[in-house]
């Protein structure tokens, strides 16, 4: 499969209020075909270009923001960094936001594990149980959603380069190399913290059912226990 549709089906597939987020992989193909195919850069005067202070997004050297861009790829390089702090953007603010969320069930977890070693507050063992689905269910899906921004990340990474690639192709330029090496170090691409918060709540994920089943099974023998078949065939299909 091209890339461009490949593009297009994990678009298709994303949270609708993502796509607007991701790069704007179609018209940065429209926009090259304009671009004359014969080379308008001479690759050895071709200026660097650097990370700028806050590093959110690459610069070109000399480049004034307040005027019109003074070459071709001062031109294509500034429309890259807006999709650059498109990304880092929208990535920084998810980010923030599962480590927030994934903490609060974290917490709901220990109040959880306070409360039923200490006889608890669960008026039964079904109150239990749904409290544990509830939690299982909002970790699945945070699970999903981080999952979901690694992805973003990638699928974002790929579709620069292909962009940048298709750009040197057309102008005879160089550009690919030195931008590609800046966008490395891109907030959005730095996903070692995601991942860790990825793998702790499959860790997590993997304790619940577990931990209920320890409750339920010290419940005094005498004591009906309603939602126990319940309880083991949502186990078995988890």
């Amino acid at each position: 499969m091209k890339f461009g549709k490949e593009f297009k089906t994990h678009l298709e597939e994303t949270l609708p209020e993502w796509r607007d987020k991701f790069l704007c992989y179609k018209p940065l193909k429209k926009l090259l075909k304009n671009i004359p195919s014969t080379p308008s850069l001479d690759p050895h005067h071709q200026r660097p270009v650097f990370a700028d202070a806050t590093n959110t997004a690459v610069t070109p050297v000399g480049h004034d923001h307040q005027h019109p861009p003074l070459d071709l790829q001062d031109w294509f390089v500034r429309i890259l960094n807006e999709e650059l702090e498109k990304f880092n953007d929208f990535y920084v603010d998810k980010e923030e936001e599962f480590v927030i969320r994934f903490q609060e069930l974290k917490e709901r977890i220990e109040q959880i594990k306070e409360s039923s070693g200490k006889g608890g507050v669960f008026a039964s063992e079904s109150e239990f149980s749904e409290e544990m689905m509830d939690i299982r269910k909002d970790l699945v899906t945070i699970h999903g959603e981080m999952v979901l921004l690694k992805n973003y990340s990638a699928l974002n990474f790929a579709g620069i380069v292909k962009i940048l690639k298709k750009y040197d192709k057309r102008t005879g330029g160089l550009l690919r190399l030195q931008f590609t090496q800046l966008v490395l170090h891109q907030p959005f691409f730095t996903t070692e913290s995601l991942t860790r918060l990825v793998h702790e709540c499959e860790a997590n994920l993997e304790l619940l059912f577990p931990l209920e089943a320890e409750v339920i099974e010290s419940t005094p023998q005498g004591e009906p226990n309603p939602s126990s078949n319940n309880t083991a065939k949502r186990s078995q299909e988890a």
